[in-house]
C-alpha cells in the first residue's frame, strides 16, 4: 500500500483542490494498476512521513506492534485510518450454521467498544412513533434525517448540549451502526444546523406525534394538564429576547430564564407547548396555550368537553370564566380563601399506613368545592411551620442582640429595614406575627414580637386545601383523582429537566435556544412512549434506570490470528443479560440490535 495525490479542479473557479487517497498496485490483462482502498482527505503530514504512516496502518491491520516509538501524530491518524479501513471491508454474515476456524486464542483482542443497548430501543419507539417518516415528509433529506435522529437519541442517552451529543456519537455510542451510517466525521456546524430545521417543522413535527400517539396508545384526550416551568442560561442571552431574569424554580436567579408552557392529556402524553419569555406572568399564558390547543388539535372534544387541570396560580376568575366560554371544564385548586368546613361529614378517598386522605364536597353558585385533608401533607406542612418560625425567630433575636453589642446596627431607621428584608425572607410565617420597634431620639432601643395569629397560622399549614371545578357530575373519589394527574405535568418537566438534558441552556440566539428545548421535548414524547409501554407489562422503571441498565449492553470488534496468517475481524453485539431481556421482552423487541460483521486480512 501506498499514498498517492489526487487533484480537483473546481467547475466553478480556478481553485484546485488536493487530497491523499490509499491505494496499492494490482495487476491485470491491461498491466498494473491502482487500485483504491481508503480516502485520507487532506493529510496534516509531510510527504517524507507517508511511507511511515503506511507502515503503522498495516502493523494495525495485521496485529503487530511497532517497533520504534513513531511520531504521536502519525499514531493517531494511523489508528483512525486503520478503523476505517477495517469497518470498510467488514460485511455483514449469516450465524445460522457454524463457521470453524483454526485460531490463535492469544491472539484475541477486543476494540471499537461502543453502547448499544439504550441507543436501541430509543431508536425502535422512533421508528413506532413514525418519526423518521415524518422529517422526510418535512423535506428532510437522508442525512438530515439520521443527523435529526442522532440529536433527538443523544438528549435521550447522554443529556446535555450539541457539543456533548457530538463527542458521545464520535466515540462513545454505537447509533451509527443502527442506522447504518457513519458519524466519525460528522461536523458539529451539521447538528446546528438540522436543530434550526426541526424547529422550522415544530408545528408538523408536533401534530404527527400528536396523533401516533393517540392511535398507538388509544388516548381518549378527556383530561388536559397544564402548567409551566422555567430553565436557565449559561451566558447573558443577549440575542435572546425571551432571556428575561424572573424566580427560577431551580434556584437560580442569577441567570436569565425561558419558561415552557406545556399541555398534557390524562395519560401523561404532549398536545402543545410554547416557550414563553423568563418574566413572564403565568395566568396570562393559559388563554395563549388554550388558542395553541385549538390550533393544534382541532379535534379536541368534538365528541365530549374535555377538562383543563390547572394549578392556583393560573386558575383566576378571568382565566376560568375565558374556559367555559371556550367550552371546556375545569378542576383547579381555588383562589379563593374559604374557612375549613364545620362539618364531620367527610368522605375517605384514600386510607393507607403512611397517609389518609379525606374529602368533604359543597356546591355554591353552580360550582363544586372540594375540601381535601392529607395526613401526610399535614405533617410535611407542619414541618415547614416550625421550620420558618424557628429561622424567622432567629433572625429577629440577631435583630434585637445588636442593639446591644458594640458595633452592632442602632440606628431606628436600618434596623427597621432589617426587620422589613426578615419579613420579606420569610413572608410565608411572617404575616402571623406582630413586631413593634421602641425608638428614642433616632435610635431603636428594643425590638419585641408576638405570634398573634397562631389559629391561623395552623389553619395555612393544616395540609389542606380547597378544590374547584364546574363539573357537578363527579364524586369527591374522581374529583380528586383528576386533580392529581397534575403530578404527570411535574413529572414531565422534572424528567426533562434531571433526565432528558433541558438545561442548562448554553445558546444565545433565540431560535438555537428554542430548538434546544424542543428536541428535549420530541425526546419525552419517546421517553414516555417507552414508560408507558413498559408500564402496560408491569415494570415501573424512571427512565434514568432504563437507560442505566441498557448502558451495559455494547457492541465490540474481535481481533483473532488464523493457522493461515491471517487477521480476523468480527464486530458482534454482546450477549443480552438478564436485564437487557426483561426490558427487550416488554418491549416487544430482538436480542440482538444489529447483525454481527466480519472480515479477513
Amino acid at each position: 500500500m501506498y499514498i498517492t495525490t489526487v487533484s480537483k479542479k473546481n467547475p466553478y473557479s480556478s481553485k484546485v483542490f488536493e487530497y491523499q487517497r490509499l491505494v496499492e498496485s494490482i495487476r491485470t490483462s491491461r498491466g498494473p494498476r491502482q487500485k483504491f482502498i481508503l480516502n485520507l482527505g487532506k493529510l496534516p503530514l509531510p510527504k517524507s512521513k507517508w511511507e511511515l504512516l503506511v507502515q503503522r496502518i498495516e502493523d494495525i491491520i495485521y496485529g503487530q506492534e511497532s517497533l520504534l516509538p513513531l511520531d504521536p501524530e502519525i499514531e493517531r491518524l494511523a489508528q483512525g485510518y486503520a478503523q476505517d479501513l477495517i469497518q470498510k471491508l467488514e460485511e455483514e454474515y449469516d450465524e445460522s450454521g457454524p463457521a470453524y476456524e483454526l485460531l490463535d486464542i492469544d491472539s484475541l483482542s477486543n476494540s471499537r467498544d461502543r453502547r448499544i443497548g439504550a441507543e436501541y430501543v430509543s431508536l425502535s419507539y422512533l421508528r413506532r412513533l413514525g418519526l423518521e417518516s415524518c422529517l422526510e415528509g418535512c423535506k428532510f433529506t437522508k442525512r438530515q434525517v439520521e443527523v435529526a435522529c442522532l440529536l433527538i437519541i443523544g438528549r435521550m442517552v447522554w443529556p446535555g448540549s450539541e457539543k456533548r451529543t457530538y463527542r458521545w456519537a464520535r466515540y462513545i455510542s454505537g447509533l451509527d451502526e443502527l442506522l447504518d451510517t457513519d458519524f466519525r466525521h460528522l461536523s458539529l456546524k451539521t447538528l446546528y444546523r438540522v436543530s434550526d430545521k426541526i424547529l422550522k417543522n415544530k408545528e408538523a413535527i408536533e401534530r404527527h406525534l400528536r396523533d401516533k400517539e393517540r392511535d398507538l396508545f388509544s388516548l381518549d384526550e378527556k383530561i388536559i394538564l397544564y402548567d409551566l416551568t422555567n430553565t436557565f442560561f449559561e451566558g447573558v442571552g443577549a440575542k435572546n429576547s425571551k432571556a428575561k431574569f424572573g424566580r427560577s424554580k431551580e434556584k437560580r436567579n442569577d441567570c436569565r430564564l425561558v419558561t415552557l408552557g406545556l399541555i398534557l392529556d390524562g395519560n401523561g402524553f404532549p398536545k402543545a407547548s410554547r416557550v414563553f419569555p423568563g418574566n413572564q406572568s403565568e395566568p396570562m399564558t393559559l388563554l395563549d396555550m388554550v388558542k395553541e390547543l385549538k390550533k393544534a388539535a382541532p379535534s379536541l372534544g368534538t365528541k365530549e368537553r374535555p377538562t383543563i387541570v390547572i394549578d392556583a396560580g393560573i386558575a383566576t376568575e378571568e382565566n376560568l370564566r375565558k374556559l367555559k366560554k371556550d367550552g371546556y371544564h375545569y378542576i383547579c385548586v381555588s383562589r379563593k380563601r374559604m374557612k375549613p368546613p364545620e362539618s364531620d361529614d367527610f368522605v375517605v378517598i384514600k386510607n393507607e399506613k403512611a397517609n389518609k386522605i379525606e374529602a368533604h364536597i359543597k356546591t355554591s353558585g353552580g360550582e363544586v368545592f372540594l375540601y381535601c385533608k392529607t395526613r401526610l401533607r399535614q405533617k410535611k406542612e407542619k414541618a415547614i411551620q416550625s421550620r420558618l418560625e424557628q429561622y424567622f425567630e432567629a433572625e429577629l433575636d440577631r435583630i434585637a442582640c445588636g442593639l446591644k453589642k458594640k458595633g452592632g446596627i442602632k440606628n431606628y431607621q436600618k434596623v427597621c429595614e432589617r426587620i422589613g428584608r426578615a419579613r420579606e425572607k420569610y413572608a410565608k410565617i411572617a404575616q402571623f406575627y406582630e413586631i413593634s420597634v421602641e425608638e428614642k431620639d433616632g435610635r431603636a432601643t428594643s425590638v419585641n414580637w408576638k405570634y398573634v395569629k397562631k389559629t391561623d397560622s395552623d389553619n395555612h399549614f393544616s395540609g389542606s386545601y380547597w378544590l374547584r371545578t364546574d363539573r357537578t357530575d363527579l364524586s369527591e373519589e374522581e374529583i380528586w383523582d383528576i386533580y392529581t394527574m397534575l403530578t404527570d405535568l411535574e413529572d414531565a418537566f422534572r424528567t426533562m429537566k434531571s433526565e432528558i438534558g433541558i438545561r442548562p441552556n448554553y445558546h444565545q440566539k433565540e431560535d438555537r435556544s428554542d430548538g434546544h428545548i424542543f428536541i428535549t421535548l420530541i425526546a419525552y414524547h419517546i421517553v414516555h412512549s417507552i414508560r408507558t409501554a413498559l408500564k402496560n407489562q408491569g415494570i415501573n422503571y424512571r427512565w434514568e434506570t432504563i437507560r442505566s441498565i441498557l448502558s451495559t449492553h455494547n457492541r465490540v470488534t474481535n481481533r483473532l490470528k488464523s493457522k493461515e496468517g491471517k487477521t480476523i475481524y468480527v464486530r458482534k453485539c454482546i450477549e443480552a443479560e438478564p436485564q437487557h431481556k426483561l426490558i427487550y421482552d416488554a418491549l416487544n423487541l430482538d436480542y440482538i440490535p444489529c447483525k454481527p460483521k466480519k472480515c479477513r486480512i
